[in-house]
């Protein structure tokens, strides 16, 4: 454990310090009053976009308050606003000022690496992703363990009480991050309609609601009721259509998206970055977070969490889905990332 990691009672960073880091590139770090004492730790949390996304960006923006009331922390967060120019200079700003920094986004990884080499006594850690060197910890979701749970609720999703004969995948990109979605999807599916046909199709883009709402069309007119995109903003097109009327249960993923289609999303699978990045402060706190560590989060760790809406999932569904989610969190049903090792 490296020397602010033995004792959690470091002092809050100087004025000076903290001006710095609102006049460095890129947007000021949000900093709200602290609610709890100093005696706590320091930790920041850096986004290679910008907190408000109603999605990935927002959900590790989530922690901040625990991590005040739950271990009395100082939180200080950094939005690099997708401007490469940002990133180093607020990932070293914030390994000034804090001893634990968690880091969200691609997009920053080579100025992550750059930075964690140079700040011995910080530890960063990249969450949602692998991060070579041995400089970061690497937090990584067991994708294919939660998509399973996404295509084991599109199977039983009814569409005036009958069982359509397929479901809709939706993928951003034909990437691996999104392979090993399906991977998962796809045997969820099989598992509670083993005779349901799965119809994938990519967007091309992460950011095109568009073409995603042409898709998820193009799926209905052949047969898929339920539709689950891992596809980003592109995913949003889905639940414009599903809220314009048309014959589309969409599934959520990352946040609950209940909200986009009121009525029409039978449920969500989230994936929780504040529980995870609260679990791995705690694990800091009592030196058990080290440098070059990869830690995996699935179904049974608090990675991935479904969410139903009770109008669409009737109790009998719900225990159904229930019971399939215990036999993939104790192993009984075995779900593994292509890819992963």
């Amino acid at each position: 454990m490296h020397p602010k990691a033995r004792n959690w009672t470091v002092a809050l960073c100087s004025a000076a310090l903290l001006c710095a880091v609102t006049a460095c590139g890129g947007a000021a770090p949000n900093t709200p009053a602290p609610t709890t004492s100093s005696a706590g730790p320091s930790i920041g949390i850096f986004v290679d976009d910008a907190f408000g996304d109603g999605d990935f960006m927002d959900q590790g923006g989530a922690a901040a308050a625990p991590l005040r009331t739950e271990l009395g922390a100082k939180v200080t967060t950094y939005e690099g606003r997708l401007e490469a120019q940002n990133f180093e200079p607020l990932l070293r700003d914030a390994a000034s000022a804090n001893t634990l920094v968690f880091v969200l986004g691609f997009e920053a990884i080579d100025a992550l690496k750059k930075v964690a080499k140079d700040s011995p006594g910080t530890t960063f850690v990249f969450v949602d992703g692998v991060v070579d060197g041995g400089d970061v910890v690497s937090a990584r979701f067991r994708t294919a363990e939660g998509c399973f749970m996404a295509g084991a609720l599109a199977a039983v999703t009814r569409r005036d009480g009958q069982l359509p004969a397929a479901t809709g995948f939706i993928g951003g990109v034909d990437a691996p991050v999104v392979r090993r979605c399906q991977a998962g999807f796809d045997p969820g599916v099989a598992k509670l309609a083993p005779g349901m046909r799965v119809l994938p199709q990519f967007v091309g883009s992460f950011t095109d609601p568009a073409k995603g709402k042409e898709i998820a069309l193009s799926l209905a007119e052949q047969g898929a009721y339920a539709v689950f995109s891992y596809a980003g903003l592109s995913g949003a097109g889905g639940f414009d259509a599903a809220k314009a009327g048309a014959p589309i249960a969409p599934i959520g993923v990352v946040a609950d998206k209940s909200g986009l289609a009121p009525g029409k999303v039978p449920g969500s699978l989230t994936m929780r970055v504040d529980r995870v990045i609260l679990t791995l402060a705690r694990s800091f706190g009592q030196g058990q977070l080290h440098r070059g560590q990869t830690l995996d989060f699935g179904l049974a760790d608090g990675g991935w969490r479904m969410v139903y809406d009770d109008h669409l999932v009737d109790p009998a569904t719900r225990a159904t889905l229930d019971g399939v989610q215990h036999q993939v969190e104790a192993g009984t049903i075995p779900v593994s990332d292509p890819g992963t090792g």
